[in-house]
């Protein structure tokens, strides 16, 4: 097979190593250049240093984990030349068994890349790569919230308060004054729930005290009061985290607020799916299809002697896609919108789940046309996303 690039390196990322291989030359037998080099930051520039020293300016490496990053940021900063800077699935350039070690990988992956048999991973920008960081940190914040909403809820059925019963959020403003009240006190009688309670809940108060009436000992209360003061302090870090996301997203507040004009989709949407696609998909996906494969909305082919044996989706990336699928169940609801009259025709036939994530794919396919073309929602664009022809691997 003939060769494609007169100079180019693979990199193999580890935790602590890195082995790097340069292939010099267009012929059969190119001249073979190894090195390894710690993980560090000193030794990451003496890695960049070695590779302007060969003029090398065509670099792909192994996607391994996040071990990845400080590598590839060191080149992108430090190697101002470089032409082609690739990360790549391990998954798409397995070598033959049996020849398994870290400097034949390297050796294998300049290789492919020397011969153009590599396909680089999506890699935003810093400022994107930033912004996703706090995203997923985000998401991670509010779950771990949940865990301890879930947890308060236990404790007050194993101790008798039935709060939950008569408060449709045992955490809200009333509820949160109740619980407060309850950690200090150890029982709460009808004056202090009159006062707790705003005039919004519906339930008595008569109700409100049979099913929180009880009485929490000395250590109970200290317990109620530590998961109290950690719900509240996840809450604060999860909108400190929210105002770092609008500070990092600034330069692309033109294509969030785009995204925002979309029926179903807020704010904090909007920074989720810039934060994982980037605000200039086009760039990085020639189609609104490979994006909607890349975030896992396109049904798999699994075909075989005439017969299709799956036709599930693709596991795709996760982050997208479930914010995606709130996204879509938001817009469904929004009455006479082109996605509500498609959801609403179809989940019949179809079943709510596929409905549900044929919508999410055609949300992602206008953000991508409107983020190309810098339009901001029309409903007659998204009308006729909805009517679209169907395509051989679309649920639509």
């Amino acid at each position: 097979m003939q060769a494609l690039l007169p100079c180019c390196c693979g990199v193999d990322v580890h935790r602590d190593v890195v082995q790097a291989c340069i292939l010099k030359g267009l012929s059969d037998n190119p001249e073979v250049v190894r090195a390894e080099f710690k993980a560090l930051p000193a030794d990451l520039e003496q890695f960049v240093n070695w590779l302007i020293e060969h003029e090398c300016n065509h670099i792909a490496m192994e996607s391994t984990g996040v071990y990845w990053r400080p590598v590839y940021e060191a080149i992108e900063e430090q190697h101002t030349d470089y032409q082609c800077l690739m990360v790549v699935n391990a998954h798409h350039m397995r070598n033959l068994p049996g020849r398994k070690s870290d400097i034949k990988d390297a050796e294998w992956i300049a290789t492919l890349l020397r011969h153009g048999l590599l396909e680089a991973s999506f890699v935003p920008d810093k400022v994107i790569r930033n912004l996703r960081e706090y995203s997923r940190l985000y998401r991670s914040f509010v779950s771990e919230k949940s865990r301890y909403l879930n947890r308060l809820e236990k404790f007050l059925q194993t101790h008798g308060f039935k709060l939950s019963t008569v408060l449709s959020n045992i955490y809200g403003l009333s509820g949160r004054n109740l619980l407060y009240k309850l950690s200090q006190t150890g029982q709460l009688t009808p004056g202090d729930i009159i006062q707790a309670v705003n005039n919004r809940v519906k339930a008595s108060t008569e109700d409100i005290h049979e099913a929180i009436k009880g009485r929490l000992g000395l250590h109970e209360r200290r317990l109620l009061h530590t998961l109290l003061k950690k719900i509240d302090q996840v809450q604060t870090e999860i909108e400190d985290i929210l105002l770092t996301m609008q500070e990092v997203a600034a330069p692309y507040q033109t294509a969030i607020e785009q995204l925002d004009s979309i029926p179903g989709i807020d704010t904090l949407s909007a920074l989720t799916v810039i934060a994982e696609i980037s605000a200039t998909p086009q760039e990085h996906f020639s189609s609104s299809a490979k994006l909607c494969c890349w975030a896992g909305l396109s049904p798999r082919n699994d075909e075989s002697a005439g017969k299709v044996k799956s036709k599930k989706i693709l596991h795709g990336n996760p982050y997208v896609k479930s914010i995606l699928c709130q996204v879509a169940w938001a817009a469904v609801r929004v009455r006479k919108s082109s996605f509500a009259l498609w959801f609403w025709s179809r989940q019949g036939k179809l079943g709510r789940k596929k409905a549900i994530i044929a919508v999410a794919r055609k949300i992602l396919t206008l953000i991508y046309k409107l983020l190309e073309s810098g339009e901001f929602y029309d409903s007659n664009i998204a009308l006729q996303a909805c009517s679209s022809p169907p395509r051989h691997n679309s649920l639509s």
